[in-house]
């Protein structure tokens, strides 16, 4: 009996001695020793994203990454490495190479999107740096093939999932590994009514939908001066602000779909090559002097958006579809035509910019020229729900004024009595504002928290915007993107490394921690904000373990250091001793047991 009790008692000490000198599977708090090393490349511009920038400098290596270096610098210094990289000019390469040879590995970058996504120009193989922006350097046949559909498609249920078979493709091949969606805070006072958040956020707002039930005017504070004067010259957020609420076009976006809708159109057709459509001017819809909108004022609107003299933002998107000013005719007073070079999924946008007056800027311009950076009312008299008096445009203290259009019938219920937007320099002066009932909205871009509203009551609305970070990958990279350097060396293995890599980003704690929970997890590159965003794809989880398991599908054996009790000599061991092993010994004590049991009993016969 004694004996028997000494042979178990052994083997037990020995299971728990090799068990403590052998590393189980997927130990999460040891790293493994690199399998290769790369270079982290990050812009100094936003602090939060310096932040998981480091984060995942200390994941990475928990999957056997190395970090050789992490260098956190200025757009001056990245450029040179990706959009700017001398592709193909003598002494460089005729691709972006590896960080060490001048390019990059990864890159960490956000991008900013409309409601509709369009990744022409940043996926597409025609658009690889330098032709383009995709400065990942991503091929895929079948990608580019379903973008042409994508784009083309003007039935918007069609193009949705086609949209979604994009999302699809771009989630499982990850040229670009996505963190996050960032998300907006709307300060509204609890008496706001009838604001869609996720418009404003895209400066598509319908402010003949907004209310106050305890006046009737809205307060709108922002952190920025206005600067620019009408539609024809604006580029900045903080203008199309109040722009939005002044100058309507042909088609806006629906409340709460956000669907391109007929506005100052009244309906219109598109003809079977899908080329041509054809537009009817609401009879209904005025300018704020009373007269009504004309399919003259929208030919002549656009005459002046496509003169290079005129340098409207809106010239290159413009003359991108059309082939010149005769694309855009009237054919009389209530129809217009317009006539596209190429099928675009998203022709309605292109109209609905801003419409004017036509008999009073031509006036103005027969007069004075091509100078549209000044305020005079000839500029903004437009055809929306409100008016500005170019008086009430207080250049001093950056305020605008908007009263009501007396002459807008598109909408039954009463327009506010006054809308005003004023520069608050800071955000604690706006809340300060806000809490004493001055300002009734404070806009997103102080860049609010939850944390700054404690005890106030108040509407905090989170919103959706079109927004992403990620990590973008060289898919030239010998590793990373063509895999020709693994130990499979295939493009295969190159993609479980992608894989593993979207698996060791803790996105749910860095939404929660370092965006205080203003974001959610990314998935793909087209923003939860856009339309036909595919809520089906889940995001990659956390899992080092399934990101090891990736990492050993690309071939390579994940090993780790030990250190044998009393020697100074490191043994490596292979991450293959996991749970089977352990199994294994366990089986061997019971079986061991079993049989001094069974001799026993035979003794005993």
């Amino acid at each position: 009996m004694k004996k028997r009790k000494t042979i178990f008692l052994s083997l037990v000490i020995c299971f728990f001695f090799v068990t403590s000198v052998l590393p189980l599977h997927a130990d999460e708090e040891e790293n493994p020793l690199p399998l290769f090393y790369l270079n982290l490349l990050s812009p100094i511009s936003c602090t939060y994203r310096y932040q998981w920038a480091f984060l995942m400098e200390e994941e990475l290596p928990k999957i056997g990454i190395g970090i050789a270096f992490h260098e956190t610098t200025g757009w001056g210094n990245i450029a040179p490495r990706t959009w700017l990289y001398p592709v193909g000019k003598e002494g460089y390469y005729d691709y972006i190479p590896t960080y060490d040879k001048g390019g990059y590995d990864i890159l960490f970058v956000g991008w900013s999107w409309g409601l509709d996504w369009d990744p022409t120009g940043l996926f597409d193989t025609e658009s690889i740096v330098p032709a383009g922006d995709n400065v990942y350097q991503y091929s895929n046949p079948e990608f580019d093939e379903k973008l042409v559909e994508y784009t083309t498609e003007l039935d918007g249920t069609k193009r949705i999932a086609k949209g979604k078979e994009l999302q699809a493709i771009l989630y499982d091949d990850l040229p670009a590994i996505t963190i996050l969606y960032p998300r907006e805070i709307y300060a509204l006072n609890k008496s706001i009514s009838g604001i869609d958040t996720q418009l404003l956020s895209d400066s598509a707002h319908r402010a003949e939908n907004w209310r106050n039930s305890l006046k009737n005017n809205i307060t709108y504070a922002q952190p920025a001066e206005f600067r620019e004067y009408n539609i024809f010259v604006q580029e900045w957020y903080y203008d199309a602000l109040w722009m939005s609420c002044v100058y309507y076009g042909l088609f806006e976006r629906s409340q709460n779909k956000r669907l391109m809708e007929p506005v100052i159109a009244k309906n219109y057709s598109v003809s079977e090559d899908k080329l041509t459509i054809t537009v009817d001017i609401n009879p209904n819809a005025y300018f704020s002097n009373g007269e009504p909108v004309t399919a003259y004022d929208v030919d002549y609107t656009y005459e002046l958006y496509m003169t290079p003299a005129v340098d409207s933002v809106l010239y290159d998107p413009l003359t991108t579809y059309f082939e010149n000013n005769e694309s855009i005719k009237a054919l009389d007073e209530d129809t217009i035509q317009f006539t596209f070079k190429k099928r675009y999924a998203f022709s309605l946008s292109l109209l609905s910019y801003g419409i004017i007056n036509k008999n009073l800027v031509q006036n103005y311009i027969n007069l004075n020229g091509y100078s549209m950076d000044v305020l005079d009312q000839a500029f903004v008299t437009s055809c929306g729900p409100f008016m500005l008096n170019v008086s009430d445009f207080n250049v001093t203290s950056s305020t605008v004024i908007l009263y009501p259009n007396p002459y807008w019938n598109l909408t039954d219920d009463d327009l506010l009595d006054s809308l005003i937007f004023t520069f608050v320099p800071s955000k604690s002066k706006a809340i300060d504002a806000f809490t004493e009932g001055i300002v009734d909205i404070v806009d997103s871009q102080y860049g609010l928290h939850f944390s700054d509203f404690e005890g106030i009551d108040t509407n905090l609305a989170l919103t959706k915007i079109t927004s992403t970070q990620e990590m973008a990958i060289n898919m030239r990279h010998p590793i990373l993107g063509t895999g020709e350097l693994t130990p499979l060396g295939t493009a295969e293995a190159a993609k479980f490394i992608r894989k593993a890599i979207s698996h060791s980003v803790p996105r749910e704690m860095i939404v929660n921690e370092i965006l205080e929970g203003q974001g959610a997890p990314g998935v793909s590159p087209m923003p939860e904000g856009c339309i036909g965003f595919d809520s089906d794809l889940e995001p990659y989880i956390y899992d080092i373990y399934l990101a090891r398991q990736y990492m050993e599908f690309a071939g390579y054996d994940i090993k780790y250091n030990t250190t044998l009790p009393g020697d100074d000599t490191t043994n490596t061991n292979s991450v293959s001793y996991n749970l089977e092993s352990t199994i294994s010994i366990l089986m061997f004590i019971v079986i061991s047991v079993s049989i001094i049991n069974k001799r026993r009993e035979k003794k005993h016969y």
